[in-house]
């Protein structure tokens, strides 16, 4: 990869050891040029890498390498909907 992009493990590994997409005619560049951010297929390796200087490229990494999203279970205690609180076990059975 040319690019500076930080992509999972599998696009992380140099580009002999690492196993192609799977190719799909209907997309551009036969679907081997993918941006995993900004969800993204380009036509070449070129494209793709001055995709990865743009703002918006990473505007998006930066998002997505942040906090993690909330959790049903966040939401849930959120609304006060979380375990109950029964107070402590008085008796063991």
């Amino acid at each position: 990869m040319g690019g500076k992009c930080p992509h999972r493990k599998e696009l992380n590994k140099p580009e002999d050891l690492r196993q192609p997409l799977p190719v799909d005619e209907d997309l551009p560049g036969m679907g081997q040029y993918y941006c995993l951010h900004c969800d993204r297929y380009f036509a070449n390796v070129t494209v793709r890498d001055e995709h990865f200087k743009t703002k918006r490229h990473r505007k998006r990494a930066k998002q997505m390498m942040g906090p993690a999203p909330h959790t049903q279970l966040d939401a849930d205690l959120a609304a006060g909907m979380g375990m109950p609180d029964n107070g402590p076990k008085l008796m063991s059975m």
